[in-house]
């Protein structure tokens, strides 16, 4: 089984960002607290101590030993009494990832409350105002992209597609950027019709109206007031750009969220999609997968699926909170049971049932997949 939904890489860390590197002497250059030098790791000695050369000079250093000959790093001076202490600076794209991953934590629902606060825009007694300034033909191309990523009724009743989903919010997959690469010019990159290039093109010209001289006081002031809430956003789409990145080089998972917007209900879909079998570097076909869909509807109640894929046989779990829901799905279970025998898998179990503590269940995986036993750098905090 394959997700069908891979992010192009754009890093690999070398080192661990908290290591912390102690000198037994200072350079001959001298150093002070809160400089940054620049190092090279020369060899790893018997006793377990490195060579690393710091200017023009060779000093022997304790390390934890993930470092590696001929490895180049930025360290920050952070002590020199009683010994020299030295920690490595994040290249900046870890900082990037970093601070991507510290905002999603503190708030794993940004994506739908910032969608959400649109659509409350768009449809309400503001509307009128955010159509004049930005005009009818962008806001209605707007407002068809922010419709597209949000799962609705007709989007659920055309089928629900993954691949679709992470297009629509205008996030960048590796097969099309390499299909762009391959053929420049001539088929462009899905993403770029997705509700971020569209979001990022209304901010591109209300900043175009602000400078001019004939704006109106009023047309300024309400182009401020509608700024935040385009660029929220912008930046909860690229929280998942950056964060999904990251899980899939680093853990061999991805994270998939999906705003729910339903007549009186609004929601998200939580899609954690873990390679069982994943180590670094293994390119080789996956045969485990770990997929967990977590739905978290206030007014319907939560419902949490499992299902692991090994090789032909799949097993799918799904825990209502309410007994009404869960009898509803249970009525679907037939027809699932049938797509997965057409997709070539034998069906070992399949079960709905209703637990009223469901939404801990939620929470809990949640918290293992951001903060679990995965390889995540420790910088991220």
């Amino acid at each position: 089984m394959s997700s069908g939904v891979h992010f192009p890489p754009v890093f690999k860390p070398l080192v661990d960002p908290v290591l912390q590197i102690k000198l037994a002497q200072q350079p001959t250059t001298g150093l002070s607290v809160g400089q940054t030098v620049e190092a090279r790791v020369m060899e790893r000695m018997e006793d377990g101590r490195f060579i690393i050369r710091i200017g023009s000079s060779h000093l022997a250093a304790e390390a934890e030993p993930t470092l590696k000959p001929g490895q180049a790093m930025t360290l920050r001076v952070d002590s020199l009494n009683p010994r020299v202490l030295l920690s490595v600076v994040p290249p900046p794209e870890e900082r990037i990832t970093a601070e991507h991953l510290r905002v999603f934590r503190s708030n794993p629902g940004a994506l739908t409350q910032s969608l959400a606060e649109l659509a409350g825009i768009a449809g309400g007694m503001q509307g009128a105002d955010l159509v004049r300034l930005a005009g009818r033909d962008r806001m209605a191309v707007l407002l068809d992209a922010l419709a597209s990523a949000m799962l609705g009724r007709e989007q659920i009743e055309r089928g629900f597609s993954l691949r679709d989903a992470v297009r629509s919010l205008g996030l960048q997959l590796e097969g099309d950027l390499r299909k762009a690469l391959e053929r420049p010019g001539s088929n462009p990159v899905p993403s770029q019709a997705g509700l971020k290039a569209h979001l990022m093109k209304v901010i591109e010209e209300f900043q175009v109206k602000l400078q001019s001289a004939e704006i109106q006081p009023a047309d300024a002031k309400a182009i401020r007031d509608f700024t935040p809430a385009l660029e929220r956003a912008v930046r909860a789409i690229e929280s998942q750009q950056v964060l999904n990145v990251h899980f899939q080089q680093t853990e061999g998972k991805l994270l998939i969220q999906v705003p729910l917007i339903l007549p009186g209900l609004t929601g998200k879909a939580d899609i954690f999609i873990r390679d069982e079998e994943w180590r670094p570097g293994n390119g080789e076909r996956k045969e485990a997968f770990r997929v967990v869909f977590a739905l978290e509807m206030d007014a319907l109640g939560d419902v949490m699926a499992q299902a692991h894929f090994r090789a032909n046989e799949a097993t799918v779990r799904i825990t209502c909170e309410r007994e009404p829901v869960a009898s509803f799905i249970s009525g679907l279970l037939p027809e699932l049971e049938k797509h997965l025998m057409e997709a070539g898998y034998h069906v070992a179990k399949l079960v709905a049932s209703a637990d009223s503590n469901v939404r801990e269940a939620i929470q809990e995986c949640i918290r293992e997949e951001l903060y679990g036993d995965g390889q995540t750098l420790s910088v991220f905090a």
